[in-house]
Formats: structure tokens, sequence, C-alpha cells
């Protein structure tokens, strides 16, 4: 099926989908949809927050934090991505939860935008001010540039979940999605390439400010703009490895560089009940206590009596949820039985829990919990955060023999936390040395950078889990390392259908 957005500003923003391979009865094009600055600016925004959708929803954000081993689930819906042995992606079944989500809402999005740049071209659209000085409309650069930022953000997040995506650009005709593919890498070179476009464009264009309406209760200056461009790139470069020989041949000198340019301030939308496609599912998902909790492998590092080893060590059919014990000011108080300050301790079962005790685990996040249990509602929503960019910049620093500044970077929320700072080597050795191997150890720097980034982001994004465990080399065996083209976009096209995952099979992890 041939998708566009054609009809979002009709639609108060919100991305639809035509066949423009049929007759048109209401006559629906670039030069009767996008005929006035109002309609176009819907638009926009609509495909903003078709692109965040795939961060806010349950799907494919479950999936990725399952495979990250931030949660555990025994929900009948979603077992087929938690169950041991990892199992490949169903991807003939079109409801799939992260092919389909994963590939159709970012395709959606740039087409809906793309289409808005096309249309104030063609249109000749005018915003803002007209003077002599800017006959065009004051603010119209600023509006070819926000349809060109949320094109780039979508390749860029085609090219880091598939093994190979479709290429959108703002010369494609409407309607007009293709049937050549390119790999995940040109992909991805694709989008570095658009992102430095962008910090182009803006540096030529005079300052301008994009409404907090665009990206909800957040304006954006030029200035934040470019940085924010810089971080996607730097994003770009850290999370593409599919594995560790991969991440450690990132070029970590360019990232430090790319780092000081990047942001300084949060960036992201505010979510508000009473406007749509803002709040986060995958927020309210977060604080989830029957058939969704957090995993054993999230918190389990900062377990300083064995039983997490002894957990790891068991067969399937013999692991259940246990009880962590640890100086961790975040999992616990002072005793087992005191709530800490980020997780809290279920003594009740898992629902579900028959469809695998060893899925089961005993702890629920609290972060985000509000007594209406609806923070994802209300929260401000990160896209990038000045704390994911901080941990970066530790492994950065890690990596390229810098360990003692790295340290530097992890200490604050570790001594807040009630654990003990770190130095060159990674954390004192001893019974309360946090994080801990697998088997038993105690763990070195780079393990406490990772443990670190892991508990202090949560919940943060799904898919940066997924990306970091791969790159890490944490994924269980058989997890998906990438995914698949859609299947049913595979089989509408003709081509050879494939998926990834599951133990000793393409695309899973080894």
């Amino acid at each position: 099926m041939r998708r566009a957005v054609l009809s979002a500003a009709l639609l108060g923003g919100v991305a639809g989908c035509l066949d423009l391979n049929v007759t048109d009865p209401n006559g629906l094009g670039i030069t009767t949809v996008f005929t006035n600055a109002a309609n176009t600016e819907a638009a926009l925004i609509g495909s903003w927050k078709a692109y965040t959708d795939v961060n806010r929803g349950s799907c494919p954000t479950l999936p990725f934090a399952v495979w990250g081993d931030e949660i555990t689930t025994t929900s009948v819906s979603y077992i087929d991505y938690s169950m041991e042995p990892r199992i490949p992606i169903n991807n003939r079944d079109n409801l799939n939860c992260t092919t389909r989500y994963g590939y159709w809402s970012p395709f959606e999005s740039s087409a809906g935008a793309r289409e808005s740049f096309q249309g104030i071209r063609a249109n000749n659209l005018k915003f803002g001010a007209i003077t002599a000085a800017t006959p065009d409309g004051a603010d119209t650069p600023s509006r070819l540039i926000f349809a060109k930022f949320i094109i780039a953000i979508n390749t860029l997040k085609h090219g880091l979940y598939f093994d190979q995506a479709f290429i959108a650009d703002t010369a494609m005709t409407p309607g007009d999605r293709g049937i050549t593919f390119s790999p995940s890498a040109v992909v991805l070179a694709t989008a570095r390439a658009e992102l430095r476009n962008i910090i182009a464009d803006a540096r030529a264009t005079t300052a301008f400010t994009w409404p907090a309406t665009f990206i909800n209760g957040r304006a954006i200056t030029r200035d934040e703009l470019i940085r924010i461009a810089y971080s996607y790139l730097v994003k770009a470069d850290v999370y593409a490895p599919r594995n560790p020989a991969e991440r450690a041949t990132v070029n970590w000198a360019a990232v430090l560089a790319r780092l000081d340019s990047g942001i300084t301030r949060d960036f992201g939308h505010q979510a508000d009940p009473t406007i749509a496609g803002t709040s986060s599912t995958y927020i309210n998902n977060s604080f989830a206590q029957s058939t969704v909790r957090i995993s054993n492998r999230l918190l389990g590092p900062a377990d300083t009596s064995g039983q997490y080893q002894l957990w790891h060590s068991q067969p399937l059919s013999d692991r259940t949820a246990f009880t962590i014990t640890t100086p961790d000011r975040r999992i616990h108080g002072a005793t087992n039985a005191v709530t800490g300050t980020r997780f809290i301790r279920l003594t009740t079962t898992m629902g579900s829990a028959t469809n695998g005790p060893y899925l089961t685990s005993s702890y629920r996040s609290i972060r985000y919990l509000n007594t209406a249990a609806d923070s994802g509602n209300r929260a401000f929503v990160l896209e990038l955060s000045l704390d994911e960019m901080k941990f970066i910049r530790a492994e950065a620093l890690w990596r390229l023999g810098r360990s003692v500044e790295a340290a530097a970077l992890i200490n604050p929320t570790r001594l807040a936390a009630n654990l003990k700072a770190v130095d060159a080597n990674g954390p004192p050795a001893g019974r309360d040395c946090v994080p801990k191997k697998v088997n038993g150890t105690c763990g070195d720097l780079f393990d406490a950078i990772q443990y670190e980034k892991r508990i202090e982001l949560y919940p943060y994004q799904a898919e940066v889990t997924w990306f970091d465990a791969r790159g890490w080399g944490k994924l269980v065996q058989g997890t998906p390392f990438q995914l698949p083209v859609s299947g049913r976009e595979l089989i509408t096209q003709g081509l050879p259908f494939y998926t990834f995952g599951g133990v000793g099979m393409p695309g899973g992890a080894p």
C-alpha cells in the first residue's frame, strides 16, 4: 500500500493513509491540502508526534525493554519476546509489535514532513513577517528546516533498528515509497549527512525559534537545534554497532568532540492529557507490577548476597524471583524491607507466572509512579537527555584511556546512592562491591559505567538499552540484534521473506 500523510492537516495533525494508486474522489494532493500556513504547520506537528510515537507507545518499546533487560514480562501478549530460549520474530504477523511499528511509524512521519516541505515550496507558502528583508516570510526557512529535521531523525531510527530500509528525502514523489532498500550502513550514512545539512542550513539562516506548540511545551531556538543535531550525530555513532567489536571501533575521539557541541539541557516534549499524541505509555508501563516488572538482570549486578549469581547459574526450570541484598539505596533502604528511592520489592507473585517462573521478578519501579498512576500523561517525555550524554562521555573517556575522568563522571550518582566511589580500576573490592560480574567477582570500571547508565536512566528510552546491550555483548543468546523489514512490506512487494532472532538463527545474538 502506498502511504502518505496528505490528510494530516485536515485531521488536526494526525497522520493518515491514502492509496494513491486509485482515484481520490476528494482530490487530495500537495496543491490542495497544503494551501495555507495553518494546515501545513498542523501537518508538521503531526509528523513530529508520529516520530515520537515509536518511543511513547507499548510497541515497540516493550519488546526493546525486554531485549535490553530493563523489564521482564509474563504477559501472553508479549511473551514471544521474553521467553527463553529466544525465538525468531514472527514477522508474518501484521500486528507484530516490533517490525510493524518500528518500520511504519517513522516512514509515515517522514512522509508527512516531506509533503509539508513540498507543499511550502509548491504553493509558495509564507510564514511569519513579510517585509522587504524577508519577502518569503521571516519564519519560512525554519519551517523547511523543521521538515528536514523530522526526516533526518526518522532516517536515523530506521538505520539503528533495521538491517535495511528505504531512504526518504524531500524530493520524493508524494505517496511513493519505492522498492529499493539500502543496507543499514547506507541508511545511517544518509542520516548523518541529513543532520549535518540541518546544522549547515540552521547556521546559514537568521536566528529563529520554533514555537512551543511544535514540540509541545518546549520552544527551540536555532542555536539549540544545532546542538540537538550534534547530539543525534553522537547517537548515530555510538548506537549503530550491532556487536562489541563494532562498538570498540567507533571513533570515540570524534564522539567526545561532538559531545562538546551537543545539548546543554534535556530535549523532549511535555505530555498533556488534553493534547493528543503527547502521552507516554512507555512511562506508565515502567511502573507496572502485574505481568510486567523490573528485570533481574537490571538490578542483579547490585546484589552482594550471591543470589543473583545463583539465579544466573541455575537452569531456566529452577529460576524464580528472588530478593536482592545491596548497599544501593535506589533498590533498597537500610534493610531489604525498606523501599529504595527508585524501586520497591513486592511480596506478591507476578501475574501469569505459570507462563514462565524464570521470568518472574520481585521488583517494581517507582520513579514515575504517582497516586493516579498516570504520570505518562503528564511527564516531560525525554528525547535526548543530559544524563545519557554524560554516560556516553564516560564510556568514550574509558575507551580513550582516560579512566580517572570517566570515574569522576559516575561517582556523584554512586555516592548519592550509598555506593563507594570508583577509581580508574573500578569499585573497591570486597563483599559490598557494586556492580558484581555474573561470576561473582567485583566489576571493573566499565562494568560500573554500564550499571550506572542503566539504573540511572531507567526509564528513559527502551531502544537505548537494546542498543547498549548489543554493543556491549549483553544480549541474551538468540535475542534479535536488529530488525527485519516488516513482513507485510516484503510480501506486498514480492520480496523474499525473512526474519531475525532465535538461538543459532540469523540476526540472533551469539
